[in-house]
């Protein structure tokens, strides 16, 4: 079992218990910096009865990495956004705009590609106190199906600390991590008098098991994460436990002539969470997601096409269908220079949302990444 191979299933642990902003800077040499910014638009059309006719949103992301040593790395990482909803029959359309908080973190080889120990920090300079116009956008785009850049504009302060630890185990790699996330308050919308709004996710507490080797030309990867959380509270007062979180997943990728093959599955299971007040359960929720992703080299350029399906299901005593997404996607890696890189990408989506009935939807995106390694 190599150093690299360990230090590979490492990284996987922690981007699976940190949540954080941010692209792997395993290339990122010691003492440069990376600039990361771009564009990102999404927009969703969907057909009549449903009662909203279109959500769109626009996100411009801002980023940087540095590496001052081996074994540190730091980024942060911030977007604007502008998500827009447009209700059935409608000329007026909710919009909500602004920047999202600020996500920074700092990652340290404890003993390199062994065990890694991690800091991330949410900064409140997000958008807060949204007012009854902008709810709606900003709820559309947080949805469990349909893929947004943003799905939250802002949630205040919170820190999380972690230990990720690489060991190799009867020709695997396999990497344990284990994370805690503390929330602050915030107030989520905009109080219509003196009252109370204030708003405090309960902490969360995150272990990672990830496992993978090599198998012929190829390589399976296999993980397991699970969450718990303490209960929300508002204006001060406990009103909801959130129900525990179960993530698997699976991956294998391969080599077909000049081609780089990769299929992927991953699956999240919601347990219902607890109203507080009147002791009332909430649904379970199930997405499962299928797909196959390729690799293209075309002399100096990658490109990269996918398909993904996703189921999404909910329920009280069962699960029922919610509503599923076909996405076809494709993006090209351009390398201008040593220090200027562009990725272009665009996607197309077919699917269908259920409430009572299917009610069938038509997706599109562009976006295009600037790197910049100085």
């Amino acid at each position: 079992m190599n150093a690299g191979r360990l230090g590979t299933t490492l990284a996987a642990a922690l981007v699976a218990a940190f949540p954080v902003a941010a692209a792997a800077q395993g290339d990122l040499p010691v003492g440069r910096l990376r600039f990361l910014t771009g564009f990102e638009a999404r927009g969703v059309s969907f057909g009549a009865g449903l009662g909203v006719k279109t959500i769109s949103e626009m996100a411009i992301p801002l980023g940087a990495m540095y590496n001052p040593s081996t074994r540190l790395a730091l980024d942060f990482g911030v977007r604007y956004a502008s998500a827009s909803r447009t209700p059935e029959g409608a000329t007026a359309k909710g919009t909500v705009s602004g920047f999202t908080d600020v996500q920074v973190r700092g990652v340290y080889q404890v003993i390199p590609d062994r065990v890694m120990l991690t800091l991330a920090a949410n900064l409140p300079t997000g958008k807060t106190k949204l007012s009854a116009d902008e709810l709606p956008a900003a709820g559309a785009v947080a949805s469990e199906l349909i893929p947004f850049p943003v799905t939250s504009f802002g949630t205040g302060a919170n820190m999380t600390t972690g230990l990720a630890v690489a060991v190799p185990v009867a020709g695997w790699a396999v990497g344990l991590a284990g994370a805690y996330r503390l929330s602050g308050e915030f107030t989520p919308m905009a109080p219509a008098d003196s009252s109370d709004y204030s708003y405090k996710p309960g902490s969360e507490l995150r272990l990672r098991i990830g496992a993978d080797r090599v198998v012929g030309q190829g390589r399976v990867s296999l993980g397991f994460t699970y969450s718990t959380f303490s209960q929300d509270e508002f204006a001060g007062a406990s009103i909801f436990q959130p129900g525990k979180r179960y993530i698997s997943q699976a991956s294998w990728s391969f080599p077909v002539g000049n081609l780089g093959l990769a299929l992927y599955f991953w699956d999240l299971y919601r347990t219902p969470g607890t109203v507080l007040v009147g002791s009332r359960t909430t649904e379970r929720q199930n997405v499962l997601t299928a797909g196959l992703a390729a690799t293209v080299q075309l002399g100096r350029y990658v490109l990269r096409p996918q398909l993904e399906f996703r189921k999404h299901t909910v329920g009280v005593d069962k699960l029922e269908a919610a509503g599923q997404l076909l996405s076809l996607s494709a993006r090209l890696s351009v390398p201008l220079s040593e220090v200027l890189a562009l990725t272009p990408a665009v996607r197309f989506d077919t699917g269908n949302v259920v409430s009572g009935v299917a009610y069938g939807f038509t997706g599109w995106g562009i976006s295009l990444g600037v790197r910049a390694t100085l």
